[in-house]
This record gives C-alpha cells, structure tokens and sequence, in this order.
C-alpha cells in the first residue's frame, strides 16, 4: 500500500509540472508565432460571457468577441470588462492559424 502511495505522489508532482510547462509552453508559442505571423482584424462583442473564477457573490465576466477569416468564424475572450455587446475590438491572429488569436489593448 506504502509503494501505491508513493507512486501516486510522483505522479501528482510530474502532472503537475508537465501542467506548468504546458501553461507556460503555450504563451510562448503563442507570443512568438503572434509576433512574427501575425494579422489584424476587428471582432464584434458577442453575447457570450466569460466569467472570473473564485467570486460566488459578485461575479466578474468579459465578454467574448468573434471574427471570421475565410468564411470561417473564430471565437476569444475580449478580456475587457468594459465593453458591451455589440462593440467592436482589434484582435491579432495568426495568419495561418487563425483560431490562435488574442484581443490588442485588453484593459484588465
């Protein structure tokens, strides 16, 4: 039972690293391909919410925004919680991969 254990720990820690390596992986790539790759497009505010976590009482949300690219539509979170339904933003996409895509000048 002690060895199960055991194992169960190292699995847990190498999860959890192989976790932080993804998260962190990811907002490289991301950064590097948007730097050198990348175009500008304005997305509409839609209805869709994307809420904070950890607030029961008062929850804080931002809205989603969407673009399409080739007749294709894409979907992000504006990460602005002042803007509403409707507006526009400047979103910044990966020419060939446009669902890699983040809005420009998010304000929180």
């Amino acid at each position: 039972m002690k060895k199960l254990q055991h194992y169960f720990w190292i699995c847990l820690a190498i999860s959890g690293v192989c976790f932080f390596m993804f998260k962190v992986g990811k907002r490289f790539l991301t950064d590097h391909l948007l730097e050198n790759n990348s175009q500008h497009i304005k997305g509409v505010i839609i209805s869709e919410k994307n809420f904070e976590g950890n607030q029961p009482v008062n929850p804080q949300f931002s809205y989603s925004y969407k673009f399409t690219v080739d007749g294709k539509e894409y979907i992000g979170n504006a990460h602005n919680r002042s803007v509403n339904v409707g507006d526009t933003v400047e979103v910044e996409y990966v020419k060939s991969w446009p669902g890699l895509n983040r809005p420009l000048h998010p304000t929180d």
